[in-house]
């Protein structure tokens, strides 16, 4: 990273490097000093800011030369008077909107244009170092890949791309994605991003963007400058010529993971060992990923005990008959989960609403991590999918054996292997809010297309 840093563009006397969140080891810096040394660069004044006092503390003990150490938060204001820098290096840290107070999180939405949705702390890292780049600086972080195509990272891919004047500009000059087992202690796929902010008066800036993959591929591209996903951009996906008009939420009623209960040990069966009293009328099929590896959904090996009707709604308590005399015997553990702490539900309830009128019709079902995407039919209507499973439900007048065709298709596996976001082990995630956006073909929803028409 400290190589790429000064790859063509070495240290001057005079410049600045910043360490943001440097660390009690301070391994960046410690490269730097290696690198100007064995190249004969003049060392650049560095400052490295680090807010965890024992850590600062290890830092300090360093003796690095050109270090000067300043312990404040580098996401709080007092980093702006140290005013600009012409390199930025570092690994920042990754902490997700959980692990935020609500004050940090208030103050964060405040002060950060990339602090939307269920943002990370690495984003806001992004932005402020962004910001203390000079005209011509340079920034090498090494982060999680998935800023290059989730959806709450979108702000910041405006930021790095947008080509709108009055604010600073920059160009993603590289994306090398590293090794999966480069930290070891995360499951996260690590890519190292190089970005230069533009020279004020650049008349003309080369945009593509160098992008290195993880089996040692090497090309150029064009990464979009709206802000959309990246992700068929940078794993060199050539998908033009596949939009159509329609999408996979055009043609659905509804793309959902199946139903979580809070409690799948006590709501959830072998259909085998349904407990006495639990007639038919209190339990559902239901189908997990695991099951769906095995045995696809023609003949699912589990039941939900079930208290909700075919419209979707709870009985009162006083209406559950058998159901509620077998309820009663768990009732301490129902009423411990969230859903009935917090959001008030009934202690008999699952955890979410099922939506009856859409679950209990024909429907296609898909694992929601999968090495491979595969699809299967479910055309009873009966089975109600697990929280592991995904389900979509073709609208009136579209095929249902040319859609699952299709989704099952090269052309569709090719579209989710460049859209999709990145799981464990080189698994994907088949997210309904990135399938929606799946091009489908005109002829899966001829019918349907006929009836608006006219």
């Amino acid at each position: 990273m400290a190589r790429r840093l000064f790859d063509g563009n070495p240290p001057s006397e005079g410049d600045r490097i910043l360490y943001p969140g440097c660390g009690g080891k301070a391994p960046f810096a410690k490269a730097v000093e290696a690198i100007c040394q064995d190249e004969g660069y003049p060392l650049p004044q560095g400052l490295a800011v680090e807010n965890d006092p024992d850590l600062a503390k290890q830092a300090e003990n360093l003796k690095i030369k050109h270090l000067r150490l300043r312990k404040v938060d580098f996401l709080g204001p007092e980093i702006a008077e140290e005013g600009s820098f012409d390199y930025v290096l570092g690994n920042p840290p990754y902490v997700p909107i959980e692990g935020l107070s609500e004050e940090e999180k208030a103050r964060y939405r405040s002060d950060f244009r990339v602090a939307k949705g269920r943002f990370d702390l690495y984003l806001l890292f992004f932005e402020r170092a962004l910001s203390l780049l000079a005209p011509g600086g340079r920034l090498v972080f090494v982060t999680p890949e998935k800023w290059e195509y989730v959806e709450t990272a979108r702000p910041l891919r405006q930021l790095v791309t947008g080509r709108g004047s009055g604010s600073a500009s920059y160009h993603v000059e590289e994306i090398n994605h590293v090794d999966e087992d480069a930290f070891p202690q995360l499951t996260a796929y690590p890519s190292v991003t190089t970005i230069r902010r533009i020279e004020d008066n650049a008349e003309s800036v080369s945009r593509t963007t160098q992008i290195r993959t993880r089996d040692g591929t090497s090309y150029q591209t064009q990464l979009p400058s709206g802000g959309e996903s990246w992700a068929a951009a940078v794993r060199g996906k050539e998908l033009s010529g596949m939009e159509t008009g329609l999408t996979l939420g055009d043609v659905t009623v509804r793309v959902s993971p199946g139903m979580a209960t809070g409690a799948d040990a006590v709501f959830v069966f072998d259909k085998d060992e349904v407990p006495e009293g639990l007639s038919p009328k209190w339990t559902r099929p239901t189908v997990s990923g695991k099951e769906l590896t095995h045995g696809g959904a023609l003949d699912p090996q589990s039941v939900f005990a079930c208290p909700y009707r075919s419209d979707g709604t709870l009985p009162e308590e006083s209406d559950l008959g058998a159901f509620g005399e077998w309820a009663a015997r768990h009732r301490e553990r129902l009423e411990d989960r969230s859903c009935v702490q917090k959001a008030g539900k009934r202690w008999y309830a699952w955890h979410e609403t099922p939506p009856m009128e859409d679950i209990l019709r024909p429907k296609i079902v898909f694992k929601d991590i999968a090495k491979e995407p595969k699809f299967w039919a479910e055309r009873t209507g009966e089975i109600i999918p697990r929280h592991t499973v995904y389900y979509l439900v073709p609208e009136e007048g579209v095929s249902f054996d040319q859609l699952l065709s299709y989704l099952n298709g090269p052309v569709a596996k090719e579209w989710m292997e460049a859209h999709c976001q990145r799981a464990a082990n080189g698994f994907l995630r088949l997210q309904s809010r990135v399938l929606r956006k799946l091009p489908v073909p005109v002829e899966v929803a001829r019918e349907r297309q006929g009836a608006l028409s006219f």
